[in-house]
């Protein structure tokens, strides 16, 4: 699986400094001077979690398993763009290096897969895909905000979670810059 930040560090310069702005307007505090990332400490540290709604990343994630993607789209609170099965599902059939890239251990089920559709063309890719393992790798792009990403790496990354989505959420933290991680950084588990 890879994972990529795809929000730019000015934009979050810019969204710690209106999420801070927020914050201070919330108390009537906004003619005053301040360092966006001490008004937001305390804000964590008070537990007024919602003004990290201000603040949104974005991730471009790359093999991610459909079992752990059925996991993700629990969360409400994030937007998701999921590559499409009706229009890729053959196309990644024909694709030999999409077999090698797979687990050893799942190379011959895709294969056998594959072999199911080929023989099966009057199936159509929307009907083909209730056939799908669920270890088939997606691409998406995925949106949170601080807040909901917070509540996912609080979840996600303690030990009794999914091992797919634990290494998702540290990589999702792992790709904020760090300057930004003290934000994230009281959320995510010890790894075991």
């Amino acid at each position: 699986m890879n994972v990529k930040l795809l929000t730019s560090y000015d934009s979050l310069i810019d969204m710690e400094y209106s999420a801070a702005l927020a914050a201070l307007t919330c108390r009537a505090n906004t003619g005053k001077d301040f360092v966006p990332n001490e008004v937001l400490t305390r804000i964590i540290k008070a537990g007024h979690e919602s003004i990290l709604e201000h603040i949104n990343l974005t991730y471009l994630v790359e093999g991610l398993s459909r079992a752990c993607l059925q996991e993700l789209a629990r969360h409400r609170h994030i937007s998701l763009s999921v590559e499409s099965t009706r229009h890729t599902l053959r196309e990644q059939l024909k694709d030999i290096s999409f077999f090698n890239d797979l687990a050893e251990g799942y190379q011959s089920l895709a294969r056998s897969f594959a072999i199911f559709a080929v023989t099966t063309p009057d199936l159509s890719n929307d009907e083909l895909k209730y056939y799908l393992p669920e270890f088939w790798p997606t691409n998406l792009v995925l949106t949170s905000n601080i807040r909901e990403l917070r509540h996912i790496l609080k979840l996600r990354t303690a030990p009794v979670a999914l091992k797919e989505f634990r290494t998702l959420a540290r990589a999702m933290y792992e790709a904020v810059p760090e300057e930004y991680k003290y934000l994230l950084a009281d959320c995510v588990h010890e790894e075991v």
